[in-house]
């Protein structure tokens, strides 16, 4: 059976003013879960809104299941959900407001099971601005996990987090069925039966393969917690 083929880039190349984001960067993304590793400054975030549609490239092309994130975004956007590595809802906001918002966009069994999976139930009346950013976070996770989207694209959702919302969000995602792609974005290795990882280092492709230790291992230096191992869903 073929492996499916998530994105694409063709000499992709992003210019700011002053530097060069990408770089020529040609690959394809195929299988359900893909780690974009690299440190910080690497282009990571960059290829992320690039495959988003946010960030049109200065040279190249990108295809996302199979479309032109820039000539076919709504037929794009109905199938792919992008959740930046930022605090979109607004911090007056309950947590209740969220849940009944996104069981309206998305119906209410599935918002539920996603409220149950992240732990998030009995916060459900707290403002967002009232929660830790760990907690924060997980509020952002509710709507991918009850989209039945059938691509998410990830910015660092583990960055900065306590460790009991690293592992509850990675069990999460690990437990998606794996008819939804991933592609997740990190300075953190993680281990969530990887079928592609891809490095990039100062806008550059580095390393475009099977999920390989001795490459995540460059990145540990990066963790700012406690546990200096990849993140994996079965730690307690």
């Amino acid at each position: 059976m073929p492996v499916r083929e998530l994105a694409s880039a063709k000499d992709l190349t992003v210019k700011f003013r002053y530097n060069v984001a990408l770089d020529g960067i040609t690959l394809d993304l195929k299988g359900n879960r893909i780690l974009l590793l690299g440190s910080n400054g690497s282009g990571k975030t960059t290829l992320m809104r690039v495959l988003s549609g946010i960030l049109r490239p200065t040279e190249g092309s990108v295809k996302v299941l199979g479309f032109d994130p820039f000539e076919n975004p709504s037929r794009l956007y109905s199938r792919m959900l992008y959740v930046r590595d930022v605090e979109d809802i607004p911090y007056m906001m309950r947590v209740s407001s969220v849940i009944d918002y996104l069981s309206d966009l998305y119906g209410p069994e599935p918002v539920k099971n996603a409220v149950e999976t992240l732990g998030l139930k009995e916060h459900a009346f707290k403002r967002v601005g009232e929660l830790s950013k760990g907690l924060r976070r997980r509020v952002a996770m509710i709507e991918p996990l009850a989209s039945d989207r059938e691509l998410i694209l990830m910015d660092e959702p583990f960055s900065g987090l306590d460790a009991t919302s690293r592992i509850i969000i990675a069990k999460a995602l690990n437990d998606l069925p794996k008819k939804t792609g991933l592609i997740i974005a990190s300075h953190i290795p993680l281990n969530l039966g990887i079928d592609q990882m891809v490095v990039l280092e100062g806008g550059k492709l580095t390393y475009s393969g099977p999920y390989q230790e001795e490459v995540a291992k460059r990145y540990l230096a990066w963790m700012d917690f406690d546990s200096k191992k990849p993140i994996n869903p079965s730690d307690q």
